[in-house]
């Protein structure tokens, strides 16, 4: 297993490089636009505390959200597979490899992005400015740093948790986006449905995403090292707001730890199905239509029974809907002539979501 990780990792050295430069830049070049002394900068830190943290956050959790996708080669092409599989490892040492990798090479990338971004904020601060407006608390970037690594880390296994449901890139990349789509939405779909309440459920369309975890733990620690103070996500004291940071983070633990359940418990296909649309097991499916149905329920939640010209844009993009679906599903089978349980699936989801839509929007009006 060591042998092979440290394979992997070399072999992945290139990516490393890449993301290195990348995160650098960003980490010095938002560090660099923090002003700390002048006018302007008292005026606007009084504001709104700015250590400008938020931008290599959500680089980096925009990256572990994508990069399951590069531990992934061995189940893409038969080719790959074979030659994968003929190595002196089990195949379950070759996942741990490949991802353990890309883990390991994003973390060593990130920490020195950080170090980066924190020298040159205590720079900044302390020695290039004469007399500043403010003063970071830097005691905060302590517990910012391992607390992004362990959400980092979270998101990475979510995406795998929907990416390794196929074994072509491209049905990886739809369970990828439906998925998401799945997660994020459901408790806005349960809440707009059951209370009606659009403005009140549009606050938990972030879920468990890299969107929600950006939005927590970026503005959090802004709090801590500028204010030295907490700082809970909208306003605390009204319920949905409340509600919805607390769903988001069971959310996110629960599926994260079944990615990571999935990780280390589940064996790979076996070779016969790498490259193939198709998977011997139904989750691909089932994440595919779940994420088709939410989009469908999301049409309809904006639906307005009072207005003709909102019926009628409703419908139109139902329509657009329709064709969309029908021509992802073909795709993600490779064949756009549907079995017959197959086109009863596609457009039976859409008629269903499409009355669900329509008995909502009836009942809002007679409210």
């Amino acid at each position: 297993m060591k042998r092979y990780l440290r394979l992997s990792i070399i072999r992945k050295l290139p990516l490393f490089v890449v993301l290195s430069v990348l995160l650098l830049t960003v980490a010095f070049v938002s560090a660099s636009n923090v002003e700390f002394e002048s006018e302007y900068a008292s005026y606007y830190y009084s504001l709104m505390p700015r250590c400008d943290v938020a931008s290599l956050i959500s680089t980096f959790f925009l990256i572990m959200t994508a990069l399951p996708f590069f531990g992934m080669n061995y189940r893409y092409s038969l080719g790959k597979s074979d030659l994968y599989r003929q190595v002196a490892f089990k195949d379950k040492r070759i996942r741990y490899g490949e991802h353990l990798s890309s883990l390991i090479i994003i973390c060593i990338a990130f920490t020195l992005a950080m170090s980066v971004q924190v020298a040159t904020l205590l720079t900044k601060n302390y020695i290039i400015a004469e007399n500043p407006a403010f003063y970071l608390n830097f005691i905060w970037f302590i517990p910012m740093y391992f607390i992004c690594l362990v959400v980092g880390t979270g998101l990475y296994f979510i995406s795998y948790l929907f990416i390794s449901r196929s074994n072509v890139f491209i049905n990886s990349l739809l369970t990828f986006f439906l998925g998401y789509t799945f997660v994020n939405c459901i408790v806005y779909i349960v809440i707009v449905y059951s209370a009606g309440d659009i403005s009140t459920a549009s606050n938990f369309l972030q879920g468990p995403s890299t969107i929600g975890a950006i939005s927590y733990v970026a503005q959090t620690f802004e709090r801590f090292i500028c204010y030295n103070e907490f700082f809970l996500f909208g306003n605390g004291s009204e319920w949905y707001y409340a509600g919805a940071f607390y769903t988001c983070i069971i959310e996110f633990i629960l599926l994260a730890a079944l990615g990571i359940v999935a990780f280390i418990v589940e064996k790979d296909p076996s070779s016969e199905w790498a490259g193939k649309p198709d998977s011997d097991k139904p989750y691909q499916e089932i994440i595919f239509h779940a994420g088709f149905a939410t989009i469908g329920l999301i049409i309809g939640s904006v639906m307005d029974s009072v207005m003709f010209l909102s019926m009628l844009v409703s419908s139109l993009f139902y329509v657009i809907y329709a064709a969309s679906y029908y021509t992802l599903y073909g795709l993600l089978h490779r064949n756009f002539k549907l079995k017959g349980y197959q086109f009863a699936i596609v457009f039976g989801t859409v008629g269903i979501t499409f009355v669900i839509g329509l008995i909502n929007a009836l009942l809002r009006y007679s409210d």
